[in-house]
């Protein structure tokens, strides 16, 4: 079994059986985000999901503590694919253009990477975000995706990583990232959930109640 600690970002670069390890838990969480899309996360069994993985059920929880945790590598692709395109934005963007537009080209490219349609994606989220056994997974991967921000949006402004308003800065943008991929995945309007993220980041840098 595996703890919640093992998707969190390390430091350093990983060893070959830590890239090796992470691949195969990439793949299960594939076949089992397909899975979940075709059948509905209830009547997806941890059988279907190690079969679909070409894995037996002991190996499946040398990976997983359960069907609950599976979706975290994939979810992490995203918000670390997110925080590796802002650290390599141009310095010169502002930085509430440089969250958006960084958001959107590797949610992008994520996507198109892992052979996810966006047709797919909506419900996968939908069932992330909405799932009591998913939802603390979910807001799991959001809390160090936060974390991850911290740093790369104090190099940006030229402040200290403990600077108060670069740790509300990243609280804001990740919060504006988090609310508006779950808006976007509990309706059916058409756009991206980079559409949704966009307006939420222009609405906390226009709009306060403080």
């Amino acid at each position: 079994m595996t703890s919640a600690a093992s998707d969190r970002p390390r430091t350093g670069r990983p060893t070959l059986t830590e890239a090796r390890r992470a691949a195969t838990r990439r793949t299960v969480a594939l076949a089992a985000a397909r899975l979940f899309v075709e059948s509905g996360y209830t009547a997806t069994t941890v059988e279907d999901i190690a079969a679909a993985a070409g894995m037996g059920l002991r190996t499946f929880y040398r990976y997983f503590a359960g069907k609950e945790d599976v979706l975290a590598p994939l979810l992490a692709i995203g918000s670390q694919a997110w925080a590796d395109e802002l650290s390599a934005w141009p310095a010169e963007i502002p930085l509430r253009e440089a969250l958006a537009d960084s958001y959107r080209t590797a949610t992008t490219r994520t996507a198109a990477a892992e052979g996810i349609a966006e047709a797919d994606l909506r419900p996968l989220v939908r069932a992330a975000t909405q799932l009591p056994a998913l939802r603390a997974t979910w807001l799991r991967i959001q809390q160090d995706t936060e974390t991850q921000l911290v740093p790369i949006i104090a190099a940006r402004t030229g402040r200290a990583p403990g600077d108060l308003d670069v740790v509300l800065t990243a609280a804001m943008a990740n919060t504006a990232v988090r609310l508006g991929t779950e808006i976007w995945a509990a309706s059916d309007a058409p756009g991206s959930p980079a559409d949704v993220v966009e307006r939420c980041l222009a609405g906390i840098a226009a709009n306060t109640l403080l």
